[in-house]
């Protein structure tokens, strides 16, 4: 009770004070701002609830909205009810990222075992590239020579297509 008096009693701009309270985050941080004579804008400045060195200090240190209010970029302090809604967005960002690592991390076991019950690339009798393409005849079980035999002109070395082409070219 004793500090919502003194946070009250801060936060009035009275003509003889120089800081003005802003407002404060989750941690106990409060927010200062003073009004600078030959200035347009005010200054803004935080006291930290505890003692932060120098080399301990980072960006996560207050929270972003605080930050944006203090480098002028919004005008109007945060709320509390921002401040919460920003840590429950984080929790749920956490949760996803946590989610999406798992189905990932699933994924590449799926890649690096694969399924030795069904027949893999290298059980097939590898051929060259284009060497006897025919989809009509063309299954995982069947070999080269099978597809060879099937051919139309397979075994003849004259077929009737190869004397028309000789006789046209006459």
């Amino acid at each position: 009770m004793f500090r919502r008096l003194y946070l009250g009693w801060k936060a009035l701009r009275l003509p003889w004070r120089r800081d003005v309270l802003a407002g404060t985050d989750l941690a106990g941080n409060l927010y200062f701002e003073r009004a600078v004579r030959g200035s347009r804008r005010n200054r803004r400045h935080v006291v930290y609830s505890r003692y932060i060195p120098v080399n301990e200090f980072t960006d996560s240190t207050i929270p972003v909205q605080w930050q944006a209010w203090m480098r002028h970029t919004r005008t109007s302090p945060p709320t509390v009810a921002e401040l919460l809604a920003e840590i429950q967005r984080r929790e749920r960002l956490a949760e996803n990222v946590q989610r999406l690592a798992e189905t990932e991390a699933a994924a590449r076991l799926a890649i690096e075992r694969p399924d030795r019950s069904k027949k893999t690339a290298d059980s097939f009798q590898k051929t060259a590239p284009g060497e006897g393409y025919m989809p009509e005849v063309w299954g995982a079980e069947s070999t080269v020579t099978d597809r060879a035999a099937s051919l139309p002109n397979a075994g003849r070395e004259d077929s009737e297509n190869d004397k028309d082409r000789k006789d046209r070219g006459k």
